[in-house]
């Protein structure tokens, strides 16, 4: 996918908000040349957008047109899984001739195109919260929630690589996913976490004739969420239902860890609800950007807290962004810097040394958080 964005026309650019955009705060910086301050203005937009384009893996190439030796114009070709959606000027100062400008950015994910899912997100995913627990009754399936996680689990390995899954032992709730809880679980090495809860598990008509076993429709439906917790928002959030048959006669119906319950024209239609959420959970994450913190600051080398479980490979050449949370704006990522070019030098399963220009490593410190995407993607 490619927009072409012309100096002189960003400021116009308004279009409502879609469910897979991520938005973005950058800075850009233009001097005043020749009293020019319109044209300095637009400059330093598009070296905003620069920033906050290749934070989300968008790729940017420029073309000018001159004539007699004069350039008359810039245009810049954004193209990939970025797609601009919004843009809002949110500051504007001026020091001497130099003009700087605040943007913020909403930046629509093409999953068809996106090349940014080399590398695996950490997710956790929480135990299945049984909420329909009175509809359970019928086939004793009050053990639903655990089974359904195990079998998430497993498609979302299978369906799901831009996933790096973690199940948890215990079920949490979405109360439960405010600070300082977020943070902590960031801190651990998670990027994202994956609730789900039952919500439905009741019986309808009865659909079998009088020839054949007693069946009546048997409904299920599951309520995804999927939470980013470096930046404290709802990412995803969508209800699946299905429904087949029941025998809701026999006393004897397979319990919900057994491979005859998976069988059964209930547990099939389940199954295949599962691997569609997986598959979602796949087009949720696979543009989206893997973050670390920065562990330890060494001469040229930095720590990641990343190894050969989420991806690397010695040898792999990456784009680092500092990131900062937004201070007010839920969901909003502030991008700090230009982009850094290092290179994997030490690698463990979950940690990895990178080295690079010791001037560009000056203003990244223990605890920063940063934007890993491997330079090939780009």
């Amino acid at each position: 996918m490619k927009i072409q964005i012309m100096i002189g026309a960003i400021l116009s650019a308004v279009v409502s908000m879609n469910a897979h955009s991520d938005w973005y705060e950058a800075t850009g910086q233009a001097f005043i040349q020749q009293g020019n301050t319109a044209q300095a203005r637009q400059t330093a937009i598009d070296d905003a957008i620069k920033r906050a384009s290749l934070v989300a893996g968008a790729k940017i190439s420029s073309s000018q047109l001159v004539q007699n030796g004069v350039l008359q114009n810039e245009r810049f070709n954004i193209s990939s899984q970025g797609e601009i959606k919004q843009l809002q000027l949110i500051s504007e100062s001026q020091n001497g001739n130099l003009l700087t400008v605040t943007v913020r950015i909403n930046i629509d994910a093409d999953t068809s195109a996106c090349v940014g899912s080399s590398y695996h997100k950490p997710l956790l995913l929480s135990q299945v919260q049984l909420q329909a627990r009175q509809d359970a009754i019928y086939g004793q399936l009050f053990k639903l929630g655990t089974d359904i996680t195990a079998q998430l689990e497993r498609h979302l390995h299978d369906y799901s690589p831009a996933a790096l899954v973690k199940p948890m032992p215990q079920i949490v709730t979405a109360a439960q996913l405010v600070y300082p809880e977020t943070d902590r679980l960031f801190s651990n090495g998670n990027q994202y976490i994956l609730l789900a809860t039952i919500n439905d598990l009741s019986l309808g008509e009865t659909t079998s004739k009088f020839w054949q076993n007693e069946q009546k429709e048997r409904f299920f439906s599951l309520n995804v969420s999927l939470y980013d917790l470096f930046e404290q928002h709802l990412v995803y959030q969508q209800e699946y239902r299905t429904s087949a048959g029941w025998p809701y006669k026999n006393k004897n119906t397979p319990q919900s860890h057994s491979q005859a319950f998976w069988q059964l024209p209930y547990g099939q239609k389940i199954d295949r609800l599962l691997l569609g959420v997986a598959e979602d959970i796949q087009q949720q994450l696979q543009c989206k950007p893997l973050l670390s913190s920065i562990r330890q600051v060494k001469d040229n080398q930095v720590m990641l807290e990343l190894g050969k479980m989420h991806g690397l490979r010695i040898g792999d050449e990456l784009q680092l962004f500092q990131l900062q949370r937004h201070p007010t704006q839920s969901g909003v990522k502030r991008v700090i810097a230009d982009s850094i070019s290092l290179k994997i030098t030490e690698l463990t399963e979950q940690n990895a040394w990178a080295s690079g220009k010791s001037e560009l490593l000056q203003h990244i410190q223990q605890g920063d958080v940063v934007s890993v995407r491997k330079s090939t993607d780009f």
